[in-house]
């Protein structure tokens, strides 16, 4: 049989620290070349959904754990626009689906080759994202920060609150977004998911002051993170590339990417001429021959022991999450796989509907 799960079972059944480990230990695996992580695919085309000009994304990635015996690859199927929003450009994905989006994540036997599991992506996609800036946090931040500075109310916002309050003692998180509106929903839909006070303030500027962590979870396609904000002994992290630039990273005294592979830190992207986007633009991240890069290190590294993570409490640390995983798919979904069959949570679907019997 292959399991169908909802994103409110899944919800159900995944916890952060559940997330933390199974990202960690498959970090261990891929630096041990015992797993595998195959690059993004961005397919792109111009589009239009009612009166709203956008781009089609059809999005793939996909993993392997052998240790585990899974495999899975992660879709989406979105339309996409970038609105300023307060003078910030931002990148948006429309409800296109009936006021809905589109993620799908198939999990397979490695055995048998079969689907095991099919489920929509966002909450593993949540967990494994605030997984992979935790375990940056685990290495990185101090092990007394207690004060957190979260500038973003969106949905990955909420895997970050969850992740970094899971691997530091964090009392006190003050969250900041323009729209007063969503801070306060942020902080009420959230604070049951944490043990630290969670406070909207109404600037970026009040949520970093004093914090000794100060953490980005936005949809912005414009720097985040401010070269004034910087204090001894602070970790400050991102979600994605665009959320910081060079004079904030080159003031750090240690930088740590996921990956500096050049094969698989930017997606492989394929589109028709008539496709523009703000994220075909360059950066600090495509520059490799500058002092910066030269001393960026790799997260995976410090994990296994490579390359040591903070060095004394007065250091600046930073990490960006410049890559996204498909293995971290396979590594989050097998376990909510396992604990949903020993739950019996969720639906079984006959696998035969997803199998054939002519070959290929």
């Amino acid at each position: 049989m292959t399991l169908l799960l909802s994103n409110e079972e899944i919800d159900t059944i995944l916890t952060m620290e559940m997330a933390l480990e199974c990202v960690e230990r498959s970090q261990r695996s891929l630096e041990a070349q015992e797993a595998v992580n195959s690059p993004r695919v961005d397919t792109l085309a111009p589009t239009t959904v009612g009166e709203t000009k956008g781009v089609y994304s059809l999005k793939a990635m996909s993993g392997l754990w052998p240790d585990e015996g899974m495999a899975a690859l992660r879709i989406n199927s979105d339309v996409l626009i970038w609105p300023e929003v307060s003078g910030n450009v931002r990148r948006d994905r429309l409800a296109s689906a009936d006021g809905r989006w589109n993620g799908l994540m198939l999990l397979f036997s490695m055995e048998t080759g079969a689907p095991v599991m099919i489920c929509p992506d966002g909450y593993i996609s949540r967990m494994r994202v605030g997984a992979a800036n935790g375990l940056a946090a685990r290495y990185l931040a101090r092990e007394d920060a207690s004060v957190m500075a979260l500038l973003g109310t969106g949905w990955q916002a909420g895997g970050q609150l969850m992740a970094h309050c899971a691997v530091r003692p964090i009392t006190d998180v003050r969250v900041f977004s323009p729209n007063p509106v969503n801070r306060e929903r942020f902080c009420r839909e959230l604070a049951s998911r944490v043990d630290a006070r969670l406070t909207p303030v109404e600037s970026a500027d009040e949520a970093v002051e004093g914090a000794d962590l100060v953490v980005t979870g936005t949809n912005s396609m414009e720097p985040v993170h401010q070269r004034k904000w910087l204090r001894p002994g602070v970790h400050y992290s991102a979600v994605k590339v665009q959320e910081t630039d060079y004079d904030f990273l080159d003031a750090m005294d240690r930088v740590f990417l996921f990956s500096r592979n050049p094969a698989n830190i930017r997606p492989q992207v394929y589109r028709t001429l008539a496709v523009e986007t703000p994220e075909g633009t360059g950066g600090w991240w495509s520059e490799r021959d500058t002092p910066l890069w030269e001393r960026i290190e790799e997260l995976p590294r410090a994990i296994i022991g490579a390359v040591n993570g903070r060095q004394s409490p007065d250091e600046t640390t930073a990490f960006v999450n410049n890559v996204g995983q498909g293995l971290q798919f396979a590594a989050v979904a097998q376990r909510v796989y396992r604990e949903a069959v020993a739950k019996g949570v969720g639906r079984n679907l006959p696998t035969e509907w997803f199998t054939q019997d002519v070959h290929p």
